[in-house]
């Protein structure tokens, strides 16, 4: 698998804000923010690249916005679980940093798209 540059960039801005985000979370929840960090990097650079490589077969075929937001779900989940695992937080917390974490991001991604 390589990486084009608009698929690099992208990366490289999905770890920045979810990073940022559940950083901020762990800093506020006073966690365990850096080995969050951690956390959220490492699931970033494992799903977004499968992220990408579904959206570029399937989005001919559905349409793009239901297409990313219903693998936008299927992220979080897979990050929540991340969390779950890596942190053994409840189901509960896991679930919400991770939603969190990618609804920012997919919120920024949106606002990059329409410009």
């Amino acid at each position: 698998m390589t990486f084009d540059r608009s698929e690099f960039i992208a990366l490289i801005i999905s770890i920045s804000i979810e990073t940022l985000v559940v950083g901020a979370w762990g800093k506020i929840r006073r966690l365990e923010w850096r080995s969050l960090i951690l956390v959220a990097s490492g699931s970033t650079l494992f799903t977004h690249p499968i992220l990408w490589q579904l959206v570029k077969e399937l989005s001919p075929h559905f349409n793009f916005n239901i297409l990313i937001l219903s693998l936008e779900v299927l992220v979080a989940t897979v990050e929540g679980l991340m969390y779950k695992l890596a942190m053994g937080y409840s189901w509960r917390s896991s679930l919400t940093i991770s939603f969190a974490a990618n609804l920012a991001s997919y919120t920024f991604g949106l606002l990059i798209y329409q410009l």
